[in-house]
């Protein structure tokens, strides 16, 4: 073979190799044709013109990437500071938008993920992000983020926002610690009379019930016997009406009875004592 031949044959197998695509599973090739996009590829053998016509960018539109931006400090609502390190996983959604658009995504993405958890963090108070509240705190700037970065046509999506570590910053580390010592003991505290007065309630509702069936009991009692009474008293009244003396002689020797077992009675008349003993 001539040279020529040989020349041409490199250079018809250079052209080959420049127009021939070959993409993986899970990545898309975005074809740019005269430095503009053209179209895109998807997984397998696929062709486009030679360089400088056309050549090929390959993104991976499969993979969960990850940025760990490091440790920030935050204000809270309630004006203390915490130590807070976050866990970004994103992937790429849309390859033509993502090739053009922003030329550092990442950074850009932890920009954004940083500046949404600022603002709602610095809603919140300390208690809420050092116990129940890191979980709320990640679905909110999760989805803030996912709004800012739809405006800004980066083409990511936020996969996940992990809050790795919340912490108060060291100097006053030991003050919270002393915080939520006494928090802990309060909930004990509460709940120590909380059972106590679970077991004291029922025993001082039945004492109160007692006393008061007592209290009705002896007002049933009081209230017959005053009927009693009141009977007794319209009944001598009405025999001292009909016989007066026999009556007061009734009323003698029933209160001579309650004086004692015997008594003598002395009746004076004129000279004459009569003695009558009473038993």
């Amino acid at each position: 073979m001539s040279l020529k031949g040989v020349i041409g044959a490199a250079a018809l197998i250079g052209v080959m190799s420049s127009s021939l695509v070959i993409v993986d599973s899970g990545d898309v090739a975005v074809v740019y044709r005269f430095g503009a996009v053209d179209r895109t590829l998807n997984s397998g053998l696929g062709v486009h013109a030679p360089w400088p016509i056309e050549h090929h960018e390959i993104v991976d539109v499969s993979e969960v990437r990850r940025a760990e931006p490091g440790q920030i400090r935050m204000l809270t609502g309630d004006t203390n500071l915490v130590d807070i390190d976050l866990v970004i996983q994103y992937s790429v959604t849309d390859p033509i938008v993502y090739q053009l658009g922003l030329a550092d995504a990442e950074p850009t993405l932890v920009g954004v993920v940083f500046s949404v958890t600022k603002d709602i963090i610095a809603t919140m108070s300390v208690d809420t992000l050092l116990t129940t509240g890191r979980t709320q705190l990640q679905q909110d700037a999760e989805a803030a983020a996912q709004d800012v970065l739809d405006q800004y046509s980066t083409g990511l999506r936020v996969d996940a926002v992990e809050v790795r570590e919340l912490r108060p910053p060291p100097a006053v580390l030991d003050a919270f610690k002393d915080v939520s010592s006494a928090r802990g003991d309060k909930e004990t505290f509460a709940l120590a009379a909380e059972g106590y007065a679970s077991k004291r309630l029922p025993e001082v509702r039945g004492m109160a019930a007692e006393q008061t069936e007592k209290a009705k009991a002896y007002s049933a009692e009081r209230a017959a016997h005053t009927s009693g009474d009141v009977a007794r008293f319209a009944s001598l009244l009405q025999a001292k009406r009909s016989s007066p003396r026999s009556t007061r002689t009734q009323l003698w020797v029933e209160t001579i009875q309650k004086v004692g077992k015997t008594a003598d009675v002395h009746i004076l008349r004129g000279e004459t004592e009569i003695v009558i003993d009473v038993e």
